[in-house]
């Protein structure tokens, strides 16, 4: 997750009269201007303390400001290579759009078909529907999970969906021995470290299925490593959400309907 999906998540998941999503939502909307800034020029735009800008800052799940500057002022001047879901190669017209687009949904399928079968899916079913707790730990919102969430729920189980890694970290305590945790790691050279959020899990002797490529830094925690692939990222994710739609609707259809 990089500083503008952070911030944007942030901003999305505070109640109205909350302090930090107006912080956060200020700084959004005036990102031309943070390609410089220093901590006191942030407190002067937001009209808000050091202190409560410190706060945000770790909310977001930096350790320090010097770490949320350079990642504000790099996504605030190379805005370009931001939110890119289809690259810069990809054409800028309606049309260009659509056929890229088309050209990532059969690859999706292709990725979809290739790592998940009939046999790995019962195989991961039965897990499941032995554990106990089950979180996801996304760094983006869909709403496949959320869907998910509720037929875990029906089926007795508790679950949690975290998007920013303080949350993950905080959440983990609740973990145990009978937990799987479902966790996609988006990792770009702006993203923030999640070695602590998986090093907690572990700690908690629960079960990690890792959605990362193959060549993810976070392997060595995986206890199941799922869409071990390296791909566009468009067509890796609709392959990753049609994957859990998968399990969901295979969940419900046997455990639940």
């Amino acid at each position: 997750m990089n500083v503008i999906q952070a911030l944007t998540e942030l901003y999305d998941s505070q109640s109205t009269d909350s302090i930090y999503r107006e912080l956060a939502g200020k700084i959004l909307q005036n990102l031309s201007e943070m390609k410089r800034v220093t901590i006191y020029d942030i407190a002067d735009l937001t009209a808000s303390s050091r202190t409560t800008i410190w706060r945000l800052v770790q909310k977001l799940g930096y350790g320090s400001f010097s770490d949320f500057r350079y990642a504000l002022q790099s996504a605030a001047s190379q805005y370009v290579y931001y939110n890119r879901m289809l690259g810069l190669q990809s054409a800028n017209t309606p049309k260009g759009i659509m056929d890229e687009v088309g050209r990532q949904l059969l690859h999706s399928k292709k990725l979809y078909n290739q790592y998940l079968s009939a046999d790995l899916c019962e195989a991961l079913l039965k897990e499941l529907h032995t554990a106990k707790k089950i979180y996801f730990y996304i760094p983006f919102r869909t709403s496949f999970i959320s869907s998910f969430q509720q037929n875990l729920w029906k089926d007795g189980k508790e679950t949690c969906y975290e998007v920013l890694i303080p949350n993950m970290i905080e959440t983990s305590a609740h973990l145990d021995e009978h937990s799987i945790v479902f966790i996609n790691t988006i990792e770009f050279t702006e993203t923030l470290e999640m070695t602590e959020v998986f090093e907690k899990i572990k700690e908690k002797k629960a079960t990690i299925w890792l959605f990362a490529s193959k060549e993810s830094q976070y392997s060595r925690f995986a206890d199941r490593h799922l869409l071990a692939v390296d791909a566009n990222a468009t067509s890796w994710i609709i392959a990753f959400e049609c994957y859990l739609l998968t399990l969901s609707e295979c969940y419900r259809a046997s455990f639940i309907d």
